[in-house]
């Protein structure tokens, strides 16, 4: 009687462990799902930042537009006209002109 009653108490300590055991594993994969969860939230918000960032450059690029369709149009045969007007003509060059000119017949 004596051994089958130390018997059941050494099973009942090795269930207890099993239990702490059990218990422990839960609590390390709660805290487990609580940093999971706090990187998906960290992701979220990371996401919302580049929501938020994607939908500004949209906005700034459309001002741009905006911007660039409100200015005056601007002739870029005139732009040619002044930029050489202003750079002048040098001797030389009309020299060399001249010259390829007479080689031609002209």
């Amino acid at each position: 009687m004596h051994d089958k009653l130390v018997n059941d108490i050494e099973t009942l300590r090795g269930r207890r462990e099993a239990i702490k055991a059990k218990v422990a594993v839960a609590k390390t994969q709660d805290q487990v799902n609580k940093v999971s969860s706090a990187g998906d939230s960290a992701a979220a918000a990371m996401s919302a930042f580049d929501r938020m960032e994607a939908k500004a450059d949209e906005m700034l690029d459309r001002s741009n537009a905006m911007a660039e369709l409100n200015a005056d149009p601007t002739d870029p045969a005139a732009d040619l006209e002044r930029k050489y007007a202003e750079a002048g003509s040098t001797a030389a060059v009309d020299e060399e002109l001249a010259k390829l000119k007479e080689e031609m017949g002209l």
